[in-house]
């Protein structure tokens, strides 16, 4: 079960049938993601946490106490321009709570004018490529969008075979079905744990969405 909880500001807003105005949406999916915007975005003071998402399943479970849990999904509003958001995501979300958690999140939101870009940690032994090297300089960026996404990518596109799973894959889905912009920027690296190489890398991402978001 996915359970969204907001602030009692954002929750009155919801209540009474006005969606979250939202420009940009940023989602970081996975610990050097999540550490990124920690590291490079959140430590002004220009941010509010508003909400956050409970997800429940067997792997939840085995983390105990509130606090975990709490801050294991946790969605960000910048003070001086309300329509930036941010969410970091840390824990694991099954296969059958996606579609749940992608849903509710998005019925949350305005999606008139909505970009979205999510930065997703992933494993370079997960990257199929004949080019053998290419691997040997990770960690490395790759991008996937929807049609509606029509500005330049800020690194190479994801090439075939490869693909993008989980919650980025939900989000990318739901926003190409609905029309909305939004890029997908997977950092494939060798190191799983937090790494400030690893974290760096997602830099360019953000360096496209302006003044809101100074990295």
């Amino acid at each position: 079960e996915v359970h969204l909880h907001w602030s009692p500001e954002v929750s009155e807003s919801l209540t009474s049938g006005n969606k979250l105005q939202c420009s940009d949406f940023i989602l970081a999916v996975g610990h050097n993601a999540a550490r990124f915007l920690s590291v490079y975005v959140l430590t002004s003071a220009n941010w509010d946490a508003v909400g956050h998402a409970s997800v429940w399943n067997e792997r939840s479970r085995a983390v105990t106490g509130q606090t975990s849990e709490e801050s294991a999904c946790v969605f960000y509003r910048h003070k001086d321009n309300p329509s930036v958001l941010i969410c970091q995501v840390t824990c694991y979300i099954a296969e059958d709570q996606l579609f749940q958690w992608t849903e509710k999140v998005f019925d949350c939101l305005q999606h008139r004018e909505l970009n979205v870009t999510v930065l997703s940690d992933s494993s370079v032994a997960e990257y199929k490529t004949a080019d053998y090297l290419c691997c040997s300089s990770a960690p490395f960026l790759r991008s996937l969008h929807t049609s509606a996404f029509s500005d330049q990518p800020v690194c190479q596109p994801l090439q075939q075979p490869n693909i993008v799973t989980g919650l980025p894959a939900a989000v990318l889905n739901h926003c190409e079905v609905h029309r909305i912009a939004t890029v997908v920027y997977q950092c494939y690296s060798d190191i799983i744990g937090p790494d400030s190489v690893t974290m760096e890398t997602y830099k360019p991402a953000l360096t496209k969405l302006g003044k809101s978001i100074q990295v």
